[in-house]
């Protein structure tokens, strides 16, 4: 199958919005359409742009923490031509482990500025998503909000707790995030290295640090306007003298459980049929315990943490040497040290659908102020060249045989944790296409619309399928589709992904129902034991599957047996994509309510549906 252009998908997109958001403001307002009693019930919905302040990039110190911006003026790349050069890539045909003169800026800030990270409140799915939850559960909103802003507006929900102010009932609320810059600037650097080591103290659930259950000091605390770094015996004075912060080295900057603190995540169940939470907790996503039962894993062949693999960029190897910071006029300070290995703050992963949109919304975002135009794009390319390194295919077995082209088709996840992992509305799946000698198509599936679709979406975003709440006997087995395992019509299309259920056992989209897995097919990691690893991450549905993760190898082998008769001109070429998916239809469409949140989000997602990527692909012929 010939892979969507992702590229060339974003460009003509880029134009098209270009054109509404312009006139969307020459109209006066931030949405178009029609309005008032000659609204037609049968027109699209209004688009309503997405409208956040201008944010700003240098706030006043609060508390504890201090603008990105500010350690920017100092972790920032040297003067282009300067020498020695500081946090430049460097030039591959003069030395590949030292900064170029010439090179691009890979600093610490210039890097997380465009990163998912720094833009962990901007982002409109998740204000748009904690908005549904806590308009789904009015009583317990002022808890889900506080909840969710502990890991995406860090800064400004820790500082709220510290001193009691700007609190609501003893929450921090979205309401008072949208006008704090420490809220609006997530996740930043006075927020990660100020985490102190009690994150070393557990290694997974429910004995380690997750769910944002991370330490920062306070004011007047002992450690605290200490930053930690993964450097033995920083040189402090000029830092303190500049930003009034003491470097410090810290254990829990290179380990894989400072990162745990908030990307392992259990969220309470709320019982479907009181819609009051029944004490138990659901695991929402496990990356790390999925990593620490791996081959990359502690105790692992092959150990590499959460840092070395998502904080990292092609052309910086471990042993580029670089100063980490000029002078506050820019200079170099040659005496100060060159250290390694660097771990660029691209914090790479796979959303390249909310890259796209800040790129696409740099403006009604409010970030204009700070990324320039392009910034976004070029981190979502690096985005959608890290996600081909997180699989390979191969094919065994190919032939003709009695009518029926057949294959077997490998998914090898080469990542250190589920393929895919994290948020549950990620999915994987394989596009085929056979086409013989003359060019005509014999057999296709899985292929993308122009929206990004699945044929099968349709039925799956059905509102029988997303109702908040099912009638009895309902059938959630009509909303997704099972483990397939052997492909034989265009129906059957592999996809890998966790499906939520309720406490009733009914498919649900709504997280804080979310009780039990219906489905996790998702491919497990090398060295992954499905038998010896936690209840929590256990694959669910894959039974009589018996190479799903065989031998531990962190694989999935897919059957082919296409029927396609003996009248064919040979040789067929075979076209096998896989493709990855941040946000699937039916947590778009499934997500709806009153604020405006919600209704930016779906304009977002209707004029930008979240991309189907391409991870890997493979042809062959057979004769």
């Amino acid at each position: 199958m010939k892979a969507f252009s992702q590229h060339g998908a974003f460009l003509r997109r880029f134009v098209a919005l270009s054109v509404i958001v312009l006139t969307a403001c020459s109209d006066g307002g931030g949405s178009a359409g029609n309005a008032g009693d000659d609204t037609d019930p049968n027109e699209p919905p209004e688009d309503v742009l997405p409208s956040l302040t201008t944010q700003i990039e240098h706030w006043s110190p609060t508390g504890v923490f201090l603008a990105a911006a500010d350690c920017g003026q100092c972790h920032t790349a040297s003067n282009p031509g300067d020498s020695p050069a500081v946090l430049r890539a460097p030039d591959p045909q003069v030395s590949a482990v030292q900064p170029s003169p010439g090179g691009v800026d890979i600093s610490p800030f210039a890097d997380w500025k465009s990163s998912v990270m720094a833009n962990a409140f901007t982002d409109p799915y998740f204000r748009a998503n904690m908005m549904h939850e806590a308009e789904t559960f009015p009583h317990l909103a002022g808890f889900i909000e506080d909840k969710c802003l502990t890991c995406h507006s860090p800064m400004a929900r820790t500082h709220a707790h510290q001193t009691g102010v700007g609190l609501e009932d003893g929450f921090y609320r979205a309401e008072q995030a949208l006008v704090a810059p420490h809220a609006r600037e997530g996740i930043s650097c006075t927020a990660c290295h100020q985490i102190t080591d009690s994150v070393l103290t557990g290694n997974a659930y429910p004995d380690g640090v997750h769910s944002g259950d991370y330490e920062i000091p306070a004011a007047g605390e002992p450690g605290a306007f200490t930053i930690h770094g993964p450097y033995q015996n920083p040189q402090g004075q000029a830092m303190q003298n500049q930003v009034g912060f003491m470097p410090a080295y810290g254990q829990q900057m290179q380990d894989s459980r400072l990162c745990a603190s908030c990307h392992e995540l259990y969220t309470p169940t709320i019982d479907i049929e009181t819609d009051q939470p029944n004490g138990e907790d659901f695991p929402e996503q496990t990356p790390f315990t999925e990593w620490t039962s791996s081959d990359f894993g502690p105790s692992g062949s092959n150990t590499r943490s959460c840092q070395q693999c998502h904080m990292a960029r092609e052309e910086i190897g471990e042993n580029f040497l670089t100063r980490l910071a000029v002078r506050p006029d820019g200079s170099v300070n040659a005496n100060w040290p060159e250290r390694q290995p660097y771990s660029p703050h691209v914090m790479l992963g796979g959303n390249t659908w909310l890259l796209e949109t800040l790129e696409l919304f740099r403006v009604e975002l409010g970030r204009d102020s700070i990324n320039e135009e392009g910034d976004f794009a070029a981190t979502a390319e690096l985005t959608r060249e890290f996600l081909k390194t997180a699989a390979t295919l191969s094919v065994t077995g190919e032939g003709i045989a009695s009518g029926e082209l057949v294959f077997d088709l490998t998914i090898q996840n080469e990542s250190g944790h589920k393929l895919p992992t994290s948020f549950p509305s990620r999915r994987v799946w394989v596009g085929t296409r056979v086409i013989d000698a003359d060019g005509a198509v014999v057999f296709a599936n899985g292929a993308p619309d122009n929206s990004f679709r699945l044929p099968m979406d349709e039925d799956f975003t059905s509102e029988a399928c997303l109702a908040a709440k099912k009638p009895p006997g309902f059938d959630s087995e009509a909303c997704y589709l099972g483990h397939v395992s052997e492909v034989r019509s265009e129906q059957d299309v592999p996809v890998y992904e966790a499906v939520l259920g309720s406490t009733t056992g009914d498919i649900t989209h709504i997280l804080l129902y979310a009780s039990t897995l219906l489905k996790d097919n998702r491919i497990p990691p090398r060295g992954f034991d499905s038998a010896a690893v936690p209840n929590d991450v256990r694959p669910v549905g894959v039974q009589g599957d018996s190479d799903f993760n065989a031998s531990n190898e962190g694989r999935d082998t897919i059957r082919y047996r296409i029927p396609v008769g003996t009248s064919l001109a040979l040789p067929l070429q075979v076209e096998t994509t896989l493709y990855y998916q941040a946000t699937r239809p039916t947590f778009i469409d499934g997500l709806h309510g009153e604020h405006e949140w919600v209704d930016e989000f779906q304009t977002i997602a209707r004029l930008n549906p979240p991309p189907a990527e391409v991870m890997a692909e493979l042809s062959f012929q057979v004769q």
